[in-house]
């Protein structure tokens, strides 16, 4: 059985990624795009998109009841005879500013105000409670938000267990600076539990973090955004975060030697996610607690599992290093309870198992597989021989591999194809054989390489359950040939016994608009994706 990960170690977290987002991501941040580059405005975007949301809301509903009142009874102060306790709690879950008024009503009220857990985010201070969007610039809205910040730490005794601050635009100046230093200094003596703490530069990275940020010993979750990391080598010893458990750092400047010093302490820190990084990084994986690494829009050299007894999830996507034309090296050490891998780029990722780089060939032995991977996921160019030929020698790799996701590229450079008498004659693959219950295949486009490997499946994968194709049809003469290829794919002779077959179709619409159409096959329409894994496909 598939292995089961609770929806607390993903980020984003499984259900909040849909493709309504990841459209109108690059509008969350508000800035000027005039002042961004494409990829700045591609990763703050992504973040924006991600962050998470408060426990509190400046919109607010009434029943009926408590809006109109009633005859009998109309302006009783009903409210002011309950518990102390209980107008705390009520307090508690009031926007900063609303629960501040509250001390203006008499003194009770104040203490109330003073005693009740604060949550503060920086766009409750805007006008509509910031439902009009982020200032776009810096400018008096900005300037005034960070003074209300102030103004709350300042005069709340706390905790603060979450604080969420995304409308500054900080600069490596002295003033700011300052606010930094007084603000870090109230977030470690008043308990804050959860930060979001996001800048709004003109690039990416610029104003170095304070050291203080180490002293934030109550910190569980913590999302860095736009920022220079602390320098570590400054720092005292035995600075440490001992309860934060998940983190987030997007569009951050930082050392290998920063991420290292991270790992070290953070001693139950469970997930890890870095998007879009200023600097190029090797990131060398040792933790003990750490159970998810993500590198999303990453710019990677190296990724390196060298003792992560915990990690049950490792995901690489859209990395920096790709793009360029680079080879990044996937090294997998000790991760014995690893169990979901993705996005492995056979011909782009140099994928290295212990102490050795898995080539064509490569022959599958104790010191060259991961037999704790179910779920594996690969980006793919059937068009280019030496990929589809390493296809398989990474396929070995993973001997218990239950869902394979596959995501099909095309590529402006074919080397040629590879039939199906090419897979009939490689060596046996034991995923394939023995253990692969669903394939999944995104933008099938009816290539020769692509349906030799999927009539390869069919014919040896003997305990398959699903084949879910996603197929786009590029010219108009597709259909047909496409056609033909799913008739000789549904009856072929299948070793799980019969067809297991289910896909969807796409044809690119005029104005952008796409066409789907979904076949009358049971294994599409019983076919329910609530695999946040599956889902990022």
């Amino acid at each position: 059985m598939a292995a089961t990960i609770p929806a607390s170690f993903f980020w984003p977290p499984p259900g909040t990624l849909s493709t309504d987002d990841t459209t109108l991501a690059a509008m969350r941040h508000g800035l000027d795009p005039g002042t961004l580059s494409v990829y700045e405005n591609t990763v703050l975007g992504f973040l924006y998109a991600f962050l998470p949301k408060p426990p509190v809301s400046p919109v607010a509903t009434l029943s009926s009841a408590a809006a109109g009142g009633t005859e009998e009874g109309e302006g009783t102060d009903r409210i002011s005879a309950l518990p102390d306790e209980l107008l705390g709690r009520i307090v508690a879950r009031l926007p900063a500013k609303d629960g501040a008024r509250t001390a203006a009503l008499s003194t009770r009220w104040r203490g109330l105000w003073r005693s009740a857990p604060l949550v503060l985010v920086d766009t409750h201070f805007l006008p509509r409670g910031g439902a009009d969007g982020r200032p776009p610039r810096p400018g008096p809205a900005s300037r005034a938000v960070c003074r209300a910040v102030s103004a709350a730490l300042r005069t709340h005794p706390g905790p603060f267990p979450f604080v969420s601050l995304s409308c500054g635009f900080m600069k490596a100046v002295d003033a700011d600076r300052a606010v930094l230093a007084f603000w870090f200094q109230h977030f470690a003596t008043k308990g804050v539990e959860e930060l979001v703490f996001v800048n709004r530069p003109s690039h990416l990275a610029g104003l170095r973090l304070p050291a203080a940020l180490f002293s934030c010993a109550c910190l569980r979750r913590l999302y860095l955004v736009a920022w220079r990391f602390v320098d570590t080598a400054r720092l005292p010893r035995g600075a440490s975060f001992p309860n934060l458990q998940e983190l987030v750092l997007g569009g951050v400047a930082m050392e290998d030697r920063d991420l290292d010093f991270l790992l070290a302490a953070s001693p139950v820190l469970e997930t890890l996610a870095i998007v879009g990084n200023v600097n190029k990084m090797h990131a060398r994986l040792a933790s003990h607690s750490l159970r998810c690494a993500q590198f999303c829009l990453a710019d990677i050299d190296e990724v390196a599992v060298v003792d992560a007894p915990s990690l049950e999830r490792l995901f690489i996507w859209q990395g920096l290093g790709q793009r360029r034309g680079g080879r990044i090296r996937i090294q997998i050490g000790r991760a014995p309870r690893l169990s979901m891998l993705g996005y492995l780029k056979p011909g782009m990722h140099l994928l290295e198992i212990g102490n050795t780089i898995i080539k064509p060939g490569t022959r599958p032995s104790p010191k060259t597989t991961v037999p704790s991977v179910q779920m594996l996921a690969l980006y793919l160019h059937f068009r280019i021989q030496n990929e589809v030929k390493n296809l398989a020698s990474f396929l070995r790799c993973f001997p218990n591999v239950e869902t394979l996701c596959i995501q099909s590229v095309e590529t402006h450079e074919p080397t040629g194809s590879v039939n199906l008498q090419f897979w009939q004659g490689t060596s046996p693959i034991k995923c394939v054989l023995s253990q692969l219950k669903m394939l999944m295949f995104r933008e099938f486009h009816g290539d020769e390489s692509e349906f030799a490997f999927l009539m390869f499946v069919a014919e040896n994968a003997q305990v398959l359950e699903k084949m879910i194709l996603v197929m786009e049809l590029r010219a108009p003469s597709a259909p047909e040939e496409l056609f033909t290829k799913m008739m000789a794919l549904r009856t072929a002779r299948w070793a799980s016994g019969s067809n297991k077959l289910g896909y969807l179709i796409s044809q690119p619409g005029v104005g952008g608009n796409d066409t789907w159409d979904t076949w009358d096959l049971k294994a599409a329409s019983d076919f329910k994706c609530n695999d946040p894994f599956l889902c990022c496909l």
